[in-house]
């Protein structure tokens, strides 16, 4: 399955601890701008009284560390999505090779009472038919 969505990062200082290494916190949160925007693309929106996504669970697997001013592409897609919730995964990679790995479950939830809700249709139907993901 190839990826939605890829895009190059330089690792800022601010993403370091003292040694200059990457902190392990700052890896989700640089996926975390990807998630926006492709919850976006998918023509929905962080309004209050919207459907958003929110991180069920997270599992991560750091293959080797990061420093400051590493240059790095980080990447996104949609493997599989069910009624109310779908996977991301994330991958980093330098130098072309994995440095970091991630799945995160993500449900749907009404922004406004905070139940969850099934994924939109529209979303829905464009991370099957532009992402690729299956339904489960």
């Amino acid at each position: 399955m190839s990826w939605s969505a890829t895009r190059a990062h330089r690792i800022r200082w601010a993403e370091c601890d003292l040694h200059g290494h990457v902190n392990h916190a700052a890896y989700l949160v640089m996926f975390e701008d990807m998630r926006v925007a492709h919850w976006e693309s998918l023509g929905q929106s962080f309004r209050p009284n919207s459907v958003g996504p929110v991180v069920a669970q997270l599992t991560a697997r750091y293959l080797a560390p990061l420093a400051y001013g590493d240059e790095v592409t980080l990447s996104l897609r949609v493997p599989s999505l069910r009624r109310t919730s779908f996977i991301h995964d994330y991958q980093v990679l330098k130098e072309g090779k994995p440095v970091f790995e991630c799945q995160a479950v993500l449900v749907c939830v009404d922004n406004g009472t905070g139940a969850r809700i099934p994924i939109p249709p529209e979303a829905r139907r464009l991370m099957i038919e532009r992402d690729g993901a299956t339904a489960e």
